[in-house]
């Protein structure tokens, strides 16, 4: 007997991630691609639907619904991705379409961001939780607002972007256009930036001499108690303290889970977060608002795909019923 099941895809700038579930919940297969943007968006997708192909024809299964977490901006409604910075030539591109019309199953996109925080709300740290607010801190910083259960999207699903609240009015320019976003400062990208900026001001010579430096050596170094370093990390939870302090005013969640790959640092991070935080919120008991980081890791995206692919499917029998 040839069993139903649904597949989660987690795009990213470098890496994709799919993965097989049964209804049941129990993952039958999973790949990691990497993305090779110069591929460009059809070879990239052709490269994904192969895998899932591939992954259904070793697990003896049929395809029931798909679930994509793609970087933003997207327009949810058209099934379009438009334009993210870190996907060149992703301009309107229709994947949703694309999609349906490859395996001829319901499909459901969403920002990269919202699907992690799924992941995380319904498997992970958030599971305990009513109201949520995700952040993510990797290669830029993207958000999510779960209440209730649901995803909070806003207008043209642009809620949650918490990476370009403007924390610096006199910040170097962001990629988004605007000066001085959180994004900007406490990125991993911004981390090793200003890292390189300030060894080359201290020893001379141009900060590309150390283009070597990555937010990861940039935590290695703080662990080893390197005074710029630290330096660099202070700043960076004073800044990140700024605009998570703000989303909390603002949204008022049960707890703050916090992702993405300069969550791995753990109580490097959150500890001193936690503190400054408590320092900045005053509108509100932030004692009963938990700060966490995120359990599922690398898994959050794909886990939250594969969740939006069953819901999609089950909204979908109840339509037919």
């Amino acid at each position: 007997m040839n069993d139903q099941v649904v597949a989660g895809i987690d795009i990213g700038g470098t890496k994709i991630a799919v993965a097989l579930q049964t209804h049941e919940g129990e993952r039958a297969a999973s790949r990691r691609l990497p993305t090779e943007i110069a591929l460009g968006p059809v070879r990239i997708l052709e490269n994904i639907s192969l895998a899932i192909e591939e992954m259904l024809a070793e697990t003896s299964t049929t395809l029931a619904a798909v679930g994509i977490g793609c970087p933003g901006p997207i327009d949810i409604q058209n099934g379009l991705v438009m334009s993210p910075v870190n996907l060149p030539g992703w301009d309107r591109f229709p994947i949703v379409e694309l999609v349906e019309n490859r395996f001829g199953v319901p499909v459901i996109l969403d920002n990269d961001a919202n699907a992690a925080a799924f992941g995380e709300y319904f498997h992970g740290a958030g599971r305990e939780f009513q109201d949520m607010l995700y952040v993510t801190i990797s290669t830029g910083i993207g958000g999510a607002i779960i209440c209730g259960g649901q995803i909070h999207h806003g207008v043209q699903a642009g809620a949650g972007e918490i990476g370009h609240m403007i924390v610096e009015m006199d910040g170097i320019q962001c990629r988004c256009g605007t000066f001085g976003c959180l994004e900007t400062i406490a990125s991993g990208t911004g981390i090793a930036r200003r890292m390189r900026e300030m060894l080359a001001s201290q020893n001379g010579g141009n900060a590309e001499n150390y283009r070597h430096i990555t937010s990861e050596k940039v935590v290695e170094a703080v662990e080893h108690n390197d005074e710029t370093a630290r330096r660099i990390w202070n700043e960076t939870i004073k800044y990140l303290a700024i605009g998570i302090g703000n989303a909390i005013t603002l949204v008022a969640p049960e707890a703050v889970v916090i992702g993405g790959g300069v969550s791995a640092a753990g109580e490097l991070l959150l500890e001193p977060l936690r503190r400054e935080i408590h320092k900045n919120v005053t509108m509100l008991p932030i004692e009963k608002v938990e700060i966490l980081k995120a359990s599922l890791g690398s898994e959050s995206g794909v886990c939250g795909a594969l969740m939006m692919a069953q819901g999609i499917y089950e909204k979908t029998r109840e339509n037919v019923s």
